[in-house]
């Protein structure tokens, strides 16, 4: 009987534990998979009908404090378009306003001076670094951050 007991009682001392250290191991990071669905979600539409992202990396990551983590991506990407044909086919869409086209012209023709010449069907590889905030509902990827160094993409 006090076999039985002995068991019982380590048996709840081990739950105890369990629950009370799960507390001190309460994710400071968000996890991997989320790191680089966001990543990719976010280059996508930062790039939206240019380029499609297929694969991000994480390749370094670190906690500012207990809430915010940066994660330093690799973002290998897909050239849905050329530049020029971009702007050919932005031209002749209607459905945007004469000042929507010329601040799109205007992304685009700084697009052009940043990345390096490509067409429909290149791979380039992006740096970017992102902010994630951990909110009620999780982790969350909040902005883009500057580049420590403005590494060019390449093909």
């Amino acid at each position: 009987m006090s076999q039985a007991y002995s068991v019982i009682a380590k048996i709840i001392l081990l739950l105890s534990l369990s629950v009370l250290l799960s507390g001190c191991f309460d994710s400071h990071k968000p996890n991997l998979e989320q790191i680089s669905s966001d990543s990719k979600q976010f280059f996508n539409n930062e790039f939206q009908g240019i380029f499609l992202a297929d694969k991000a990396t994480k390749e370094n990551g670190y906690n500012e404090n207990d809430n915010h983590y940066v994660a330093e991506m690799s973002i290998q990407a897909t050239a849905q378009i050329s530049l020029d044909d971009y702007l050919m086919a932005l031209k002749d869409n209607d459905s945007y306003s004469p000042l929507q086209k010329a601040r799109i012209a205007l992304q685009v023709s700084l697009l052009k001076l940043t990345l390096p010449e490509f067409e429909q069907g290149d791979h380039l590889t992006f740096k970017r670094r992102f902010l994630f905030i951990k909110t009620d509902n999780g982790w969350q990827l909040r902005q883009q951050l500057k580049e420590k160094d403005s590494a060019q993409p390449v093909l």
